[in-house]
Formats: C-alpha cells, sequence, structure tokens
C-alpha cells in the first residue's frame, strides 16, 4: 500500500474553486478507480488555506493509473493555478510495498 499526504495552501479567494475541484476528482477516481483505496481531501481548523489531500494506492501501479487518468491530467494545471506555491507531498509505504520513485508533477 502507498499513501499519499499532500500539504496545500490556498488562498480564501480561490478556495471554494479548489474545493470544487477537487470534489470532482475525488468523485471520478472514487467511481471508476479501485485500485485507489482512498482519496480525500480536508481543511485545516486552524489555517483556513491549508488543505491536506490524502491518497491512498494498492500499488504503484494503481498510482500510475490514477495519474493517467482524464480528470488528473486535466486537474493538475488548474490546481497548481489555484494553489500558493507548492504543495508539500511525503509519500509513506506498507512494509515490503515498492515506493513510487517517479518525480512530483509539480517539481517539473
Amino acid at each position: 500500500m502507498i499513501t499519499f499526504l499532500a500539504h496545500v495552501r490556498v488562498r480564501q479567494c480561490n478556495s471554494a474553486a479548489f474545493e470544487d475541484l477537487m470534489s470532482y476528482v475525488a468523485a471520478k477516481t472514487h467511481e471508476n478507480e479501485p485500485g485507489v483505496l482512498y482519496y480525500e481531501f480536508c481543511r485545516s481548523v486552524q489555517d483556513s488555506e491549508l488543505y491536506l489531500v490524502i491518497e491512498v494506492y494498492a500499488d504503484a501501479a494503481a498510482h500510475r493509473a490514477h495519474m493517467a487518468t482524464a480528470w488528473v491530467t486535466e486537474s493538475l494545471p488548474r490546481s497548481s493555478a489555484l494553489m500558493e506555491g507548492k504543495p508539500e507531498i511525503r509519500q509513506y509505504v506498507s512494509p515490503a510495498a515498492e515506493p513510487v520513485r517517479t518525480r512530483s508533477v509539480y517539481d517539473q
């Protein structure tokens, strides 16, 4: 199992658009990707401009498939435009799981 936790800063003026976009991506992911075990986002109580995106994949193949979907490839430039800076992304793996070794799309 592979888990990504991403802290994302979004200005208040962009929060509604960011939440709408993330809700759309989450819904499409839930409907179409059985290899994505969990995909959700939430906003910090202490800092209303800070979001946490949680993604859990069965394996690296499920992550690759997710990143190749139309809803992800179309949403990445839109979400980047709504963010303040780059997200802080951390990857966690279950024992014996292989981590995802590709660079973050936000580093390109």
